[in-house]
């Protein structure tokens, strides 16, 4: 009876086609979300939405304290109102003093000449007339004054009622872009302060992918260059990659964009290869390779004797083993199945095809 190992022999693969790349598993998400939040603090008079409602950009969603602040806004009118009276009043006053002033300034010079060169007047009169120039100058000045002070009161006035509008405005929460609403954290009569989220919402039409990696790979990725490969055959390249390591994980986020297809939903993990190199090189089935006194050995048929080769190997992929040194096996007959039977010099029976 022949007791030799009965193995299977064959031929290196010239050109198989090896993935450099690493194993990952991710995230879906939707790649664009928001927090609407309160932008006004207040109680919430009205919400219009509920959880898992559809909603265009700009649609309503909830009101905060729409009466007291629409009060705020007309007091804040009539105070504008009451500074625009008082810039006419000074304005009147102004054009009255200024009047006066001119008068007074004719007088004052017509005395001045008529005491200088005919006595026609006295002194005592002339002073007066100066002295009511000087006084008349010193009132259209006030008036002036008066003027540039209502005007400052109506730039602060329309200010107020500015910032008021805006407030009144700032209390109803939109909707920032098309999406669904996801999650309701406050309702109808609870108390919103400034950035204090009343709704979370997602844009549905985009869905990403987010992967953490080890760090050793970092210089390997790169955006827009650097795919993904999906198990289901997908591949979409790389469109994000985090600016640093995190220092106490070791590892780095990289994203990419998917269609949005029913079998995907937020939350869902998804397996991938992340593809850094497709290329073809010399393989051999990886149960042809095995380890003989720390060397990678590989044996062939001689003469009916398994003779064993040493072989410097590369990538394995799909059961494949790249062979960088495929020379030193150029026209032989490989050992492709029971080589973990055999040692060096022992006979062998080769099954038949």
């Amino acid at each position: 009876m022949d007791v030799r190992p009965l193995v299977t022999v064959g031929a290196l693969t010239p050109a198989f086609s090896f993935t450099d790349g690493a194993r990952v598993q991710g995230t879906v998400r939707t790649k664009f979300s928001a927090s609407v939040a309160a932008r006004v603090s207040g109680a919430i008079d009205r919400v219009m939405a509920e959880e898992g409602a559809t909603v265009k950009a700009g649609q309503p969603l909830f009101q905060i304290d729409k009466v007291n602040l629409e009060n705020r806004v007309r007091l804040a009118q009539d105070d504008l109102n009451v500074a625009k009276a008082m810039l006419r009043e000074a304005e009147a006053a102004q054009t009255e003093a200024q009047a006066g002033l001119e008068k007074a300034e004719v007088d004052a010079k017509r005395m001045s000449a008529l005491f200088k060169d005919s006595k026609a007047v006295t002194k005592d009169t002339w002073e007066k007339a100066d002295l009511q120039r000087k006084v008349t100058a010193a009132a259209c000045e006030r008036a002036r004054a008066a003027v540039e002070s209502a005007k400052t009161r109506i730039a602060q006035a329309e200010t107020a009622l500015a910032v008021a509008r805006k407030t009144l405005s700032d209390s109803l929460g939109v909707a920032p872009f098309d999406g669904i609403l996801t999650r309701k954290l406050l309702d109808a009569g609870d108390f919103a302060s400034v950035g204090h989220a009343v709704f979370e919402m997602d844009d549905p039409r985009i869905y990403e992918v987010s992967f953490s990696m080890n760090a050793e790979y970092y210089d390997r990725v790169v955006v827009g260059q650097t795919s993904v490969r999906f198990d289901d055959g997908r591949v979409t390249p790389v469109t994000y990659k985090s600016p640093s390591v995190h220092p106490v994980t070791r590892t780095f986020e990289i994203r990419v964009t998917v269609d949005r297809t029913l079998d995907l939903a937020p939350g869902m993990i998804r397996d991938a290869w992340v593809v850094f190199r497709l290329y073809q090189a010399s393989a051999l089935p990886a149960e042809a390779v095995g380890i003989r006194g720390g060397t990678n050995v590989v044996f062939v048929i001689r003469d009916e004797k398994a003779v064993g080769v040493p072989v410097d190997v590369g990538l394995a992929w799909d059961r494949r083993v790249e062979i960088r040194n495929p020379g030193a096996l150029k026209d032989a007959r490989i050992v492709t199945e029971g080589m973990l039977l055999l040692n060096e010099g022992d006979g062998v029976r080769v099954k038949k095809d």
